[in-house]
């Protein structure tokens, strides 16, 4: 029986209709630098067996456990994944991510204060250049009111004991599942509230490269924005609290300046923001609280 020290990381990989992605990403932990041991689990709901080769070429070079599944939730595979960790810290590239060979030193270093419980890093192009998010250019340990420009949950990892004990991810949050996204922010800020002596720690050489899918701006941007903002709302909505309300504030009157610079598509991407953070938000009142209270 394995000991569940032996390893200092687990990569929990959650891959659905992969088209080829999934190799670029192992390729790149096959060559990540020498340092700690790691694991990796694939949490594979394609329910085919594309990837039953691919694992295998890798199998004599990487630790890895292949779990094929018959639900379709990002969160709920991760959070399986997490339970068959062995791991003291868990992490949760996706599966079109290319780690940089370095990315575990800088953890590492990061991770000897044994006050911090959360790492992240910052995600760019095939060109270098940060994508997704403003990601910050240096590194700092953000709160509960800075979080929101820290993290995105391919790049987070957490210390295994802490995200168990928090529950893991919101199984309503995330891609699949009835809010398809913020589930990285909803654990953050439960992570914060069960652990209030924690550090939470954000460096920019922690990296990850991650395709651009935005822009171009399109009709798939303007529903990506909008099924993004239904999360948002709905993480709000679950969430009562100043901090939220600040950032949610922030959001909205973003998306109210890039509305009236009339951009075309861009502007039409953010209107269905404001819409989808308009709609999640009443919903989420309604799941959260209206609905449990009647029950």
């Amino acid at each position: 029986m394995i000991n569940f020290t032996e390893f200092q990381y687990s990569f929990i990989i959650a891959t659905l209709n992969d088209d080829g992605d999934l190799e670029y990403c192992l390729t790149s932990l096959v060559e990540l630098q020498s340092g700690p041991n790691f694991e990796v689990i694939v949490i594979d709901q394609n329910q085919d067996d594309r990837l039953v080769e691919v694992i295998a070429r890798f199998s004599d070079r990487l630790t890895i456990t292949h779990k094929q599944v018959l639900f379709r939730s990002a969160s709920r595979a991760r959070n399986l994944g997490a339970e068959l960790a062995r791991g003291r810290w868990v992490g949760f590239p996706d599966d079109d991510c290319q780690l940089f060979p370095e990315i575990l030193v800088e953890v590492e270093r990061i991770a000897c204060d044994s006050q911090v419980y959360v790492i992240s890093g910052q995600t760019v192009d095939m060109l270098g250049s940060p994508n997704i998010l403003r990601w910050r250019q240096h590194p700092v340990n953000f709160n509960c009111w800075t979080m929101f420009g820290c993290l995105t949950e391919a790049t987070l990892f957490v210390r295994r004991d802490a995200f168990l004990q928090t529950k893991g991810f919101d199984e309503h949050f995330g891609p699949g599942c009835r809010f398809p996204a913020a589930e990285g922010i909803d654990l953050m800020n439960r992570l914060f509230t069960e652990f209030r002596d924690m550090k939470a720690c954000y460096s920019p050489l922690v990296r990850m490269r991650h395709p651009t899918k935005i822009p171009p701006w399109n009709r798939w941007a303007v529903g990506r924005f909008y099924q993004y903002a239904l999360g948002d709302g709905a993480l709000i909505a679950k969430n009562l609290q100043l901090h939220m309300f600040y950032w949610g504030t922030r959001t909205i009157f973003s998306a109210i300046i890039q509305i009236f610079a009339f951009r075309g598509w861009r502007s039409l991407a953010f209107a269905a923001r404001l819409i989808g953070l308009i709609r999640g938000f009443c919903i989420g009142i309604y799941f959260f609280h209206m609905k449990k209270s009647r029950n």
